[in-house]
């Protein structure tokens, strides 16, 4: 009788405490969140550029690389002094020291080679989008001062994260912009930068896109406890988040719950035990005119392409069954941006997988095969920790961001650069830090024509 009592006692108590810590976890719930956001960013794609991060200026930043154009006060660096620059860049920030400035703006531009056309520059100096010519100048951008994360949404994030960004945009025909703004939602403004609607926050982040139908795409995020995967710890939580062309939320999908519900769950062993547990930065809607005629490859046209870069994983996800019905790995190490080519097989951003050198990759889904490839060299090196982003253009050519070198480039089939753009967005004592240009889109000239 004693040990039931015994064993009563300690049910009850346990009960209590359960309840005690449920009460407080939901009374401090948004400070929990608040300090899970700061843990959370420590997973991001924006390591801090500076030991001091009091020092960097709102937005994503990243020490430039220099290049072999490199100026010091007017005067062209001679082989020696190079060598010295680059031993005080090795040994870290000494206080001074002159760090050169990289090349800004467009540095090549073989006119009889590029894809000609319009770019879109997303970077992460602050909100906004800029629209340049093949030269790099300037002919259109979208700003509006009161078009911001903390603006639109503020409570979205941590006041003291100096993230307030544009991170994707989708270009209308008509001139108007579909907005994800990184940590918050989407927005749409129209081509002079006035608010037409905003969605609701869904700690969207990383990637848009939009159908035929104007619907929208994009990864939304809840952190929480998920008691089917992590019943006790707290978690960063990707979903599929879809939109209709006025903002509104039609589905909300957990990206954990369809892979758990395909034949690929067993990749889920491959998530680290706490915090960003997938990190799903690319979401792609596949087009029926995406895929060639006659199609008889694995992926199908009306569902969505995920990448998971926390797993090394690409997936396709049918969003009516709610479930992945393809998925690879292992070619590739915290890839970014997977899209689909007019032929079926697909370029993907390799970030890591060759250690600190990236790789482009054109590969075959149906069979496994790397088609393609492009990697940097001594003289032109291409790498992006974090990030980065790739377009295959009508010409054969391949348009590459290389986000935390603020740097764009495009590439023949050959592997020869005929377009080069260098983030002109500086900052720091010398200069010595360059924002990230998250992604540059190229778009044909007859998109503008009517509204530029």
């Amino acid at each position: 009788m004693n040990s039931k009592n015994k064993m009563f006692r300690r049910l009850v108590v346990s009960g209590f405490i359960l309840l005690v810590m449920a009460f407080i976890g939901y009374k401090y719930r948004g400070l929990i969140r608040l300090k899970m956001l700061s843990i959370l960013h420590s997973f991001d794609d924006l390591p801090a550029a500076v030991e001091d991060e009091s020092e960097m200026p709102p937005g994503a930043w990243w020490i430039a690389r220099p290049s072999d154009r490199i100026e010091v006060n007017g005067n062209d660096l001679t082989d020696s002094e190079r060598e010295q620059i680059e031993l005080l860049r090795s040994l870290g920030y000494l206080s001074g020291y002159e760090d050169a400035p990289v090349d800004m703006g467009v540095t090549i531009h073989d006119s009889t080679k590029v894809f000609s056309g319009y770019n879109i520059i997303i970077s992460g100096h602050g909100p906004g989008v800029t629209l340049t010519d093949m030269n790099g100048e300037i002919v259109h951008d979208w700003f509006n001062s009161e078009v911001s994360l903390y603006g639109i949404w503020p409570d979205a994030q941590n006041q003291e994260i100096p993230i307030d960004f544009w991170r994707r945009a989708y270009l209308e025909n008509d001139g108007s912009l579909v907005v994800m703004i990184e940590g918050g939602g989407v927005i749409k403004v129209d081509k002079d930068s006035n608010l037409l609607w905003v969605s609701e926050f869904n700690g969207a982040h990383h990637d848009v896109d939009v159908d035929g139908n104007g619907n929208i795409y994009t990864i939304g995020r809840e952190i929480h406890i998920n008691d089917r995967f992590f019943p006790e710890k707290y978690i960063s939580e990707d979903y599929i988040c879809v939109l209709d062309s006025l903002g509104n939320q039609i589905h909300w999908i957990s990206t954990l719950d369809v892979l758990a519900n395909s034949r690929f769950a067993p990749v889920l062993r491959r998530m680290p035990d706490a915090g960003d547990v997938l990190h799903c930065n690319t979401i792609e809607f596949i087009r029926p005119e995406m895929l060639p005629e006659n199609y008889s490859g694995p992926l199908r046209p009306g569902t969505v392409l995920l990448s998971h870069r926390s797993i090394n994983l690409i997936c396709a996800v049918d969003l009516e069954e709610e479930t992945v019905y393809w998925a690879d790995s292992d070619l590739w190490h915290m890839q970014h941006q997977p899209s689909v080519l007019t032929d079926g097989s697909m370029l993907i951003f390799d970030n890591q997988g060759m250690g600190e050198a990236s790789t482009i990759l054109q590969f075959d889904p149906a069979t496994g095969e790397v088609i393609w490839s492009y990697r940097g060299n001594e003289e032109h090196p291409f790498y992006s920790v974090g990030s980065g982003s790739c377009q295959r253009l009508p010409n054969g050519n391949t348009i590459i961001t290389e986000s935390m070198m603020g740097r764009a480039f495009e590439v023949t089939a050959e592997g020869d650069i005929v377009w080069e753009f260098f983030n002109p967005h500086r900052a720091g004592q010398n200069f010595e830090l360059i924002a990230t240009l998250f992604e540059v889109v190229r778009v044909p000239a007859d998109k503008v024509e009517g509204w530029l």
